[in-house]
């Protein structure tokens, strides 16, 4: 799915945010540019930026200056946290690409992530309290889940609970404050910018156990990485969790290559099949669309429009990307 695959209505809107992204990663130090670039040009789902974007036209807001800027930190951050993330979990492969680190070297990546949360915050600053605080909160919230997910790492006893508690971290924070600002800069009234700040909060949910799914299911193609990522990296995830609750013989294979942790593609290969095999993703997609659903219940709180029709509209197609 490219940036402006969505199909709702805003690609112009996402041109100026990558637009915008580019010129703010222009740095006297070429290989910060060039890393940044890296990360940047090589698209992804823009769900961020997306939902700031549709978040503050469905208020009826007209600042398109201050939106395109915040929905271009919003996304700075998201490609911060992936270069760190490649690095943290080992991954060859991002969206197709090398990963940052593996094209530049570690300390390049390091650097040029910590360059892209600086130039993030300084778009922030430029708004006012009230933005800033919820961009930093979000920001927390992604660190705590990224420290509970590697407290977690190689743990074959993961409850539906915990993981639940670090995608909710990761993932889901930062969109639903993505949703905030959105609706913030349109000068929203409290109960709009809560009613979206749950809407996001519940599409991030929604969206991350959908990529939980295609790391089992999906093609390498439309991945941009192998397949079994995540049990190759020891995360379990809620169709792993699910398929070892329900099935003795995937949870014995499953601990057998969180014990070993560098289990052959084989051995990887034969887990996975178990798992799709079981009525996992099934259940799995099920709790995504639960999500979705109860998502798309909060925007009855805003006014009638064809952008918050376009929000229904981006809570089926989180999900749908499973089928």
């Amino acid at each position: 799915m490219t940036a402006n695959s969505w199909g709702l209505g805003v690609s112009k809107e996402l041109r100026m945010v990558d637009k915008r992204m580019r010129e703010l990663v222009d740095s006297p130090q070429e290989i910060l540019t060039s890393v940044a670039l890296h990360v940047i040009d090589a698209g992804g789902k823009r769900v961020r930026p997306t939902l700031a974007i549709l978040s503050h036209h469905a208020l009826k807001g007209k600042d398109l200056s201050g939106l395109i800027d915040i929905a271009a930190a919003m996304e700075l951050i998201h490609s911060a946290t992936l270069v760190h993330d490649d690095i943290n979990d080992g991954a060859d492969v991002r969206r197709g690409k090398k990963a940052a680190y593996k094209q530049f070297g570690l300390h390049e990546a390091i650097v040029a992530g910590d360059f892209l949360f600086a130039r993030a915050f300084y778009l922030g600053g430029l708004f006012g309290k009230e933005i800033v605080e919820r961009v930093a909160v979000s920001t927390t919230k992604l660190a705590e889940g990224e420290m509970m997910q590697f407290a977690h790492k190689w743990d074959a006893h993961l409850s539906q609970e915990h993981y639940l508690q670090i995608i909710e971290g990761k993932t889901a924070h930062p969109i639903k404050s993505a949703a905030e600002v959105g609706a913030c800069l349109a000068k929203g009234s409290p109960e709009r910018i809560r009613a979206l700040g749950n809407y996001g909060l519940r599409i991030g949910i929604a969206f991350q156990i959908i990529d939980d799914i295609l790391d089992i299911t999906a093609s390498e193609k439309i991945l941009g990485k192998s397949t079994g990522t995540d049990l190759r990296e020891g995360s379990l995830t809620l169709p792993l969790i699910i398929a070892m609750e329900e099935d003795k013989k995937v949870a014995k294979e499953i601990r057998a290559i969180f014990a070993k942790r560098h289990a052959t593609d084989a051995e990887v290969e034969d887990a996975l099949e178990l798992v799709r095999e079981s009525h996992a993703i099934h259940e799995a997609t099920s709790i995504a669309e639960e999500y979705a659903e109860k998502a798309a219940g909060y925007l009855k709180k805003l006014p009638e429009s064809t952008y918050r029709e376009r929000l229904f509209e981006l809570s089926q197609l989180v999900v749908s990307r499973a089928n």
